[in-house]
């Protein structure tokens, strides 16, 4: 790094092998193609500091083009200590503990979804409820690049959140309180394959949701 006029240069390069790193102006997440490293741009630090990256193999095929879209993936333990509702009870807390296979056998889920790139936020709790609520089973590829990531890892906790709090709040009862502890843990980007539909529609490539 270098002090200039009191600004702070990061030099974008990989710290394990020395190669360039590739990104946007906006971006936050680095990857580098040479040796698969990642790396999150912390601001409060002005420090480039490793995290994990993958790119999953589209389960859905189409004719079109695909772009690769982040996403952090957390790991999830949700705790409700309490919850007021008046009418049907329904939890997406209770949801994220547990799902039904398709054989009936229960398991938990572990995994808690954020959309990272630059989308609404209809989008974003869109995708992220539907990625967490099927806890998708993909296998990875290598890819060269991943951009497109404006949301740090302290920006998806709290996107997160938002999107438990919308969940719970449109369940079929009236929610009046809860009181709850989102943990999340041992974040990751996860490149999720996009297929451009049109000028401006997208479908993913593993739950084949569709975006306008």
């Amino acid at each position: 790094m270098a002090a200039l006029s009191g600004l702070r240069l990061v030099a974008l390069k990989c710290e394990k092998c020395g190669s360039l790193l590739d990104a946007d102006q906006h971006d936050v997440v680095y990857y580098c193609n040479n040796c698969d490293t990642g790396y999150e741009l912390i601001n409060e630090k002005d420090e480039l500091v490793p995290v994990d990256v993958e790119f999953a193999l589209p389960e859905n095929t189409r004719d079109a083009e695909i772009i690769y879209y982040p996403f952090w993936v957390f790991d999830t333990d949700i705790e409700i200590s309490s919850r007021e509702a008046s009418g049907t009870i329904g939890s997406f807390g209770k949801f994220i503990k547990k799902k039904v296979g398709a054989e009936g056998d229960v398991k938990p889920v572990e995994k808690f979804y954020v959309p990272a790139f630059d989308t609404s936020m209809e989008n974003i709790k869109k995708l992220g409820l539907e990625f967490t609520r099927n806890q998708p089973d993909y296998d990875t590829i290598k890819k060269d690049k991943i951009r497109g990531c404006i949301y740090s890892r302290e920006d998806a906790a709290k996107i997160a959140d938002f999107i438990f709090l919308s969940l719970e709040a449109e369940k079929a009862d009236m929610l009046k309180h809860i009181s709850y502890s989102l943990g999340l843990s041992s974040p990751k980007i996860v490149g999720i394959p996009f297929y451009r539909i049109g000028e401006s529609g997208l479908v993913d490539g593993i739950l084949g949701l569709e975006l306008r």
